[in-house]
């Protein structure tokens, strides 16, 4: 099935494979920690081909630790960090940041804030300089803030007109019930509206601290220089640990639950969801050779050959997990016609039993093994990609031998390991179901879907 396809990927790959690992091994050879006096953990992948620099920060602190009544508090904080810090107002702070061409941005995921600072090498001091104003003088001005509930609440409520946006939405309510992991993490309107300043204040108080912290940088910078840098930038960091407790364990439900969302669109908008894995699962690397057989392989997956190859009921369909630290989700995503919805929703059944009840072949199993070593490299190609790679590598606590063991772990996944992964994350009956579009779909989760 697909065979071909997987083979001349694999042949591709591998044709530069063995010189990229070369080149990457050099570069794990030149890979330094330290930790500032604050506690946080600095993490240096050297490499002065090119005069750049890019810095990834992680905290603990991300929305499962919102208010229950306010879900965004973690995004609005994310989103207020490069709103002006020290002396500068946000005008100012955005103009110094503009005229060096330094890029200094955060996000907000379940888990994490997340820091992303991309800079040249000669502009280095400008840089760590308004970093670390931003984690420990931040200026949070009440005209920015308000500024940013105007544009976010504007940006959510013209969301609403998109499908995949509201099935998502949806979906991670009936996965996670009233676990943290259900909380939107960008909020909704109204939650959004309740959100205070001081909510802000207290959010970056408790999660930008030493202890935990999680710092990634790659590229044109020596160990003598980071050193220095973090010794003078951040001194004023709050080396007390972190507010913030480890996040509970989801558990599966027993049932899954289906529900429609009605929009008058020529197409349905599908979405599947279960609890699947942490990252520090032992059927981590099971899970990812299942999910590429399934619908992570693009053309190459069993979903897309019985959708779309096969049938054309769709033009792409993909499955994804995501391994967070209190076991994220995996989901199938699609959009099909109105008419073809409960037959795509019955052909992924279909799929889900079958990876659960029949081992996979051992030449498809190769041939995914082959694709997925041999593409590898393509994660940790640009400096960008090795900051982030390294900044959760460290922060989920992976160890510094993750990025070597990965292809041989791949490797030593057996038909009797995906079959194991496949009976315990695929069961049917609790897989959630959201479907968004003019029609119910008369089969979902084998029972009929509720509006």
């Amino acid at each position: 099935m697909n065979r071909r396809r997987w083979q001349w990927v694999g042949l591709l790959l591998s044709l530069w494979i063995m010189g990229f690992q070369l080149a990457l091994a050099t570069e794990r050879d030149k890979i330094r920690q330290f930790s500032t006096t604050a506690g946080a953990g600095v993490i240096l992948i050297e490499n002065h081909v090119n005069p750049m620099v890019e810095v990834r920060i992680l905290v603990r602190g991300g929305s499962a630790y919102d208010p229950s009544d306010r879900a965004g508090v973690a995004y609005m904080t994310a989103w207020m960090f490069n709103e002006g810090a020290g002396e500068l107002n946000s005008t100012t702070f955005q103009e110094r940041l503009h005229y060096y061409g330094i890029s200094l941005a955060a996000n907000a995921h379940q888990d994490t804030l997340e820091i992303s600072m991309t800079t040249l090498s000669e502009h280095l001091e400008e840089a760590w300089t308004r970093l670390g104003e931003s984690l420990t003088q931040p200026r949070l001005d009440p005209v920015d803030f308000q500024r940013g509930v105007r544009e976010r609440v504007a940006e959510l409520m013209k969301s609403e007109e998109e499908p995949a946006f509201r099935a998502g939405r949806a979906l991670y309510p009936l996965i996670y019930g009233d676990h943290p992991y259900a909380r939107p993490v960008n909020g909704n309107p109204e939650s959004i509206q309740k959100i205070t300043l001081a909510d802000i204040r207290r959010h970056h108080i408790a999660a930008f601290r030493g202890p935990g912290m999680v710092i990634a940088v790659a590229g044109d910078v020596t160990l003598e220089k980071l050193q220095e840098l973090t010794t003078r930038h951040l001194a004023k960091l709050n080396p007390l640990p972190g507010q913030f407790p480890p996040i509970p364990q989801a558990v599966t439900g027993k049932k899954g639950v289906a529900h429609h969302i009605e929009m008058d669109l020529p197409q349905t908008t599908l979405r599947l969801g279960v609890v699947g894995i942490s990252r520090d699962d032992p059927d981590f690397y099971a899970m990812t050779v299942m999910n590429q057989i399934l619908g992570g392989g693009g053309l190459t997956s069993r979903l897309t050959n019985s959708i779309r190859e096969q049938r054309g009921l769709a033009y792409g369909i993909f499955s994804h997990f995501s391994p967070l630290s209190g076991r994220g989700p995996f989901q199938i995503s699609t959009e099909t016609k109105t008419e073809s919805a409960s037959e795509a929703l019955s052909l992924i059944r279909q799929e889900l039993t079958q990876l659960t009840r029949e081992r996979v072949g051992e030449e498809e199993l190769r041939d995914v093994k082959r694709y997925l070593t041999g593409s590898f490299p393509l994660q940790l190609d640009g400096l960008d990609k090795l900051a982030e790679s390294w900044s959760r590598i460290v922060f989920y606590q992976r160890g510094l031998d993750y990025l070597d063991k990965w292809p041989e772990r791949i490797r030593a996944v057996t038909q009797k390991d995906v079959q194991r992964v496949s009976r315990r994350i695929l069961e049917i009956k609790r897989f959630n179901v959201v479907t968004v579009g003019k029609q119910k779909p008369e089969l979902a989760n084998g029972d009929d879907i509720r509006p």
